[in-house]
């Protein structure tokens, strides 16, 4: 079983990244586009995340499970605006 201070330090850890990604992506929306070394790090660190959680589940009891397949749709959903944005940027570049 995950232990109570291993999740937290994922969750936080996670939580930040997301809110990381969509800075990014807010900030990439409203610069016109212009994607950078940050945007592409952002969206590394959220794949990365992913597979960050998908081991924690591994070890994880059925309520953290839970919380963490919640984490994982939040890190989906930034992850899916961020490509979807790269597709509008490449097919209007």
């Amino acid at each position: 079983m995950a232990t109570r201070d291993s999740m937290e330090q994922l969750i936080t850890e996670i939580k930040d990244k997301i809110d990381t990604a969509k800075k990014e992506l807010d900030e990439t929306n409203r610069n016109g586009y212009d994607v950078d070394s940050e945007y592409t790090n952002a969206q590394t660190n959220l794949e990365q995340a992913e597979a960050e959680i998908e081991h924690m589940k591994l070890s994880a009891n059925h309520q953290q499970r839970e919380q963490l397949h919640r984490l994982h749709l939040q890190v989906s959903q930034v992850l899916n605006d961020m490509y979807l944005d790269q597709v509008d940027l490449n097919e209007y570049s």
